[in-house]
Parts: structure tokens; sequence; C-alpha cells
């Protein structure tokens, strides 16, 4: 069976993704040590034209996408799909690799393992530095390059792990203006819940953090909680029940993500509070998408989690390749999506599974 060619479209569409991200670290002051001869663009577009020409090649490189998502959390889908992508298109093998269910031992495990296969280079989430420190350096150390990707180291640049880049939303920033958009609507809560999956992850925490901040400086001495609810949907669903049981005067419900989402969704339709309690989160798919179409979800923050996938890769490439460094961060987010911007992103949830 031949195999399929890459369009032309294909095709420009990834020399000019890798154009802007060269362009990106112009900007950011590496002008002098990253200029790309024209005679590279060119090997990349012959490279992109004989794709699929005859018999695949091997891959050029092989990359860890070492992440702390699992198949547990659909959230993931898109990002693996993008790695996968760029994977394809840039003819090198990309292993991703996460837990069944989270935990910073295994997260760890997986990093100790793919610096074991001694691949050209890692994709990482950062989501524990104190645990992932070690053998991060140690993996830099043996000239393995590592990208942050998803959640950073968040300590000083002369402290943290020497990772290239992060790839990714700044996430407090991300909690911080999801519950201002609440804010700036002039809405005064009475008591504020925050359901956090995953205890002691560091991005979830951020965000967490960046929710509390907003509100309390808007309203001082607002009750603002956060709420175990664990991975399990079920779980999660009693453990909503028996706050706002509890906590009858609780008005205002924030998730880290659509773990947490779907069984609050759930939770307020059984208890007849859909509309009375405002709900918002982090992180889109379908059925946050449509409950923010139906009034049951207020807003909900966008990260992109199919550039986490597909841009972290391109940059590792062109390192390896071609000794490109990427910009220190590349954000993907946040932005804010309520009723009124749904159509910014239907069609990215509609092409990658999530936006």
């Amino acid at each position: 069976m031949s195999q399929q060619k890459t369009s032309p479209t294909t095709k420009t569409l990834v020399l000019a993704i890798i154009a802007l991200i060269i362009g990106a670290i112009i900007g950011y002051g590496f002008a002098a040590t990253t200029m790309v001869p024209y005679s590279k663009y060119a090997e990349l577009e012959e490279k992109l034209n004989q794709a699929g020409g005859g018999a695949p090649s091997a891959p050029e490189y092989t990359f860890y996408y070492v992440s702390h998502g699992g198949p547990a959390d659909p959230w993931w889908a898109p990002v693996i799909k993008g790695s996968q992508d760029a994977a394809k298109l840039l003819n090198v093998k990309v292993v991703y690799s996460g837990p069944e269910k989270f935990s910073v031992q295994a997260l760890v495990d997986l990093l100790n393992s793919a610096i074991a296969a001694r691949p050209n280079g890692i994709i990482l989430t950062i989501t524990d530095y104190n645990a992932l420190d070690q053998p991060a350096r140690s993996a830099i150390s043996q000239g393995i390059p590592i990208i942050a990707v998803n959640v950073p180291d968040p300590r000083p640049a002369n402290q943290r792990i020497p990772y290239l880049s992060y790839v990714g939303q700044n996430e407090y920033d991300a909690g911080y203006y999801l519950a201002k958009y609440l804010v700036d609507k002039g809405y005064k809560p009475k008591r504020v819940v925050i359901g956090i999956h995953e205890v002691g992850h560091i991005g979830l925490e951020t965000r967490a953090k960046g929710i509390t901040d907003a509100i309390t400086q808007a309203y001082p001495g607002t009750p603002v909680e956060k709420l175990d609810i664990t991975t399990d949907p079920t779980k999660a669903a009693e453990a909503f029940k028996s706050y706002l049981t509890a906590h009858p005067d609780t008005d205002v419900i924030f998730t880290l993500g659509p773990l947490g989402a779907h069984p609050a969704l759930q939770v307020l339709r059984e208890m007849k509070l859909t509309g009375k309690v405002h709900l918002l989160t982090i992180d889109i798919d379908d059925t946050i998408l449509k409950a923010i179409d139906a009034g049951e979800l207020d807003a909900a923050v966008s990260q992109q989690p199919y550039a986490q996938g597909f841009l972290p890769v391109v940059f590792m490439y062109l390192y390896v390749k071609y000794g490109i460094i990427p910009p220190p961060q590349v954000p993907t987010g946040p932005t804010v999506i309520d009723k009124a911007r749904l159509e910014t992103v239907r069609k990215q949830i509609a092409t990658t599974g999530g936006a």
C-alpha cells in the first residue's frame, strides 16, 4: 500500500510554524546565535515533499514525552495527538508515557525509565519539582535535553531545573483570570469552594492560589476553601454533595479540570442548584463546551492542549537537529472562554478533541 503524501497545505503549515518559532526565538534575543541558513529550510521542505513518497524511513530521532497525565484523564488525548502529529510530520518517534493514576513516584519512575532508554530528548511535566529535580538534572548532565510542558518549575531561573524551555500556560494566571472574570462581572460570592483533583500537584495548587488571591483581593473575608475531590468521578461527586450540604451558603464552585467539572455539573443538576451556584473551570472538552452553551457553566480557561503536544516536539527537533535554542517560555494560554466566545474553540475541539 502506498503511503499518503504530505499535502502542500500541511507542508506549508509546518514550515510556517517553524518560521514563526524561529521568529519568536529571535524576538527573545537569540538572533545572533540562532539564524538558520536558507539551505536548512530547503532541507525541511524537501523532507516534507518526500514524506510518504515510498517506504517510510526510520525515525531520525526519538523523544520521550513523560507526563503525569495518564489515560484516566481525557484532557491529555489532544496532547498525545499533537505530539504524534508532529512526530509524523518531522519523521521522529515520540514515546508518550503517563501513569494509570496520578502518582509522583510513578512519574519519577517513568522519567528514570526514559533516561535509561537514552533518547535524543525528553519532554516533561514538572509536576513536583522536588521529586523530579535530581533525575531531570541527571538526564541533562548526560546530554539529554529537556523541555518542560504543561507544568513548569516555579523556582527562580538560577534554582530551577535547567530545561530548555517551558511550553504551556502560566498556572497562577489561569486561576487568577478565571476568578477575576467573575469579579469583573460584579458578582460578590458568599462562599467559594475549589475542587482539587490531584492534591500536591504543583500546577493545580498554583491555579487554586490564583483563584484564592483574585477573590480575596476583591472581597476580603470571603471564605475560599480547597476540597480534595480525588480523580475518581464518583468520589468527587460525593465530596461536592457533602460540602454543599454542610455549607448551603456556597454559591461559587471552581474546578481545576474536567475531572472536577464533570462531577460538579452532575451534582448541581441532581441538587437542583444549576444557575444558583456559579460553576467555573479550567480546561475545556466537549462536555464543558456544551455546559457553557446551556448556561450551566459560566466560563472555562483554554490552554490549548494540542499545542502543548505539538510545539515541544517541534522545538526539540529544531534544537537537536540545528542547535536552535527555543524561547524560555511559550504561552499557550490562558484564555477565558464564555458563551460569547464559544466559536473561538469549537474548531479546536472538533479537530483535536480539546482546547
